[in-house]
């Protein structure tokens, strides 16, 4: 049995191969790159939705208690 033999020149498919390679991962890391911004500005926007949620949340649960109060007093008048 033979031992593999390397051949150490370098040819035109390896540098095209080594070109698509490049050129690929750029495409790709270009395009992980936009779609990686815009789930971080879902990610905002859907945050600051949450916070204005909650501080609507307390807003009405401010009214409620005072509407509570309202009915209160009116029930007890004479």
């Amino acid at each position: 049995m033979t031992a593999p033999k390397f051949d150490l020149t370098i040819n035109l498919g390896h540098v095209l191969t080594f070109g698509g390679l490049i050129v690929t991962m750029t495409i790709g890391w270009a395009t992980f790159d936009g779609r990686l911004r815009a789930v971080e500005k879902t990610l905002e926007t859907a945050t600051n939705t949450l916070i204005e949620q909650v501080r609507q949340g307390g807003e009405l649960r401010a009214l409620t208690q005072r509407l509570d109060r309202v009915e209160r007093i009116v029930d007890n008048r004479p």
